[in-house]
C-alpha cells in the first residue's frame, strides 16, 4: 500500500520523504536503492501524526510541498497536477495569502494537502501537543474542487483494506 501511494506521488514530485516510525526498518529496506525516496525515521512515532508531520517538515527544501498519507494509496495521480498548477498559477507572493491547498470532493475535504513554506515554518514551531488541523486553522485555504473520491479513502482497519481489494470506495 505504501508503495502504491509512494508512486502515484513520484509521478508528479521530484522526491517523496517517507516519514516512518512502526516498522521503519522494513520501510527503510523496501525502498533502499531508490533516489528520489528519502526514509525518514521518527523517533517519536507513538506521540502522533503530529510528530511525523514535524519530522518530516524538516526535510522539506521546496517552497511548496504534498503532504499526503501512505495509507491512501488509490488518489488519482491528476490529483496532484490540478493542485500543483493551481499552486504555481499564483503569483509571486500569493502564498502568503493562500498558503494551503485542499482537495474537496463532493463537500468533504482529502489528501494530500499542498503546502507552503508559511505552512512549514508554523508546523515547525508549533508546540509538539499541536495538531495539523490546529496549524491549518490559522492560515487561509483553498479548497480545490476535484472528481477524485479516492482523496476521501484512507485505509485504517482490516474492514477498510478488505473494501479497497473489492474495490469499494
Amino acid at each position: 500500500m505504501v508503495e502504491r501511494s509512494v508512486g502515484t506521488a513520484l509521478e508528479v514530485c521530484g522526491r517523496v520523504i517517507l516519514v516512518a516510525g512502526y516498522r521503519a526498518e522494513e520501510l527503510g529496506e523496501l525502498f533502499r536503492g531508490r533516489e528520489r525516496v528519502e526514509v525518514t525515521v521518527n523517533p517519536g512515532y507513538e506521540e502522533g501524526m503530529f510528530s511525523s508531520v514535524r519530522c518530516g517538515c524538516g526535510r522539506i527544501r521546496t517552497p511548496w510541498f504534498f503532504l499526503a498519507l501512505g495509507d491512501m494509496p488509490l488518489v488519482d495521480p491528476n490529483t496532484y497536477r490540478l493542485m500543483l498548477r493551481l499552486a504555481e498559477g499564483l503569483p509571486d507572493g500569493a502564498a502568503a495569502g493562500i498558503p494551503t491547498l485542499i482537495p474537496r470532493f463532493r463537500g468533504k475535504k482529502g489528501h494530500p494537502l499542498l503546502l507552503s513554506g508559511e505552512v512549514r515554518e508554523r508546523i515547525l514551531s508549533a508546540p509538539p501537543t499541536a495538531t495539523l488541523r490546529e496549524v491549518l486553522a490559522e492560515v487561509p485555504n483553498l479548497l480545490v474542487p476535484v472528481e477524485d473520491p479516492r482523496v476521501l479513502q484512507d485505509v485504517d482497519t482490516p474492514e477498510d483494506y478488505r473494501g479497497l481489494l473489492r474495490g469499494e470506495s
